[in-house]
């Protein structure tokens, strides 16, 4: 999972390497914009399961309203 800034900018390397996780390993990142990080593309060219940003902001806005009332 990334949860840093890391991914944000093009030339930004990943914050973690990737060859060092385990083959049932799956990567996440909470980057949006670009929608493929250089994290989720070696975590895919790897062929391990990557996951995203945007995806995981859309499931979560219902319980942000509801949370907050809204």
């Amino acid at each position: 999972m990334n949860a840093t800034p890391l991914g944000l900018r093009p030339d930004d390397p990943p914050p973690f390497a990737v060859a060092d996780l385990p083959a049932h390993a799956v990567v996440a990142d909470i980057i949006m914009s670009p929608a493929e990080t250089a994290l989720l593309r070696a975590a895919r060219e790897r062929g391990l399961p990557a996951h995203p940003g945007e995806p995981m902001l859309a499931h979560q806005i219902d319980a942000y309203l509801d949370f907050f009332g809204l």
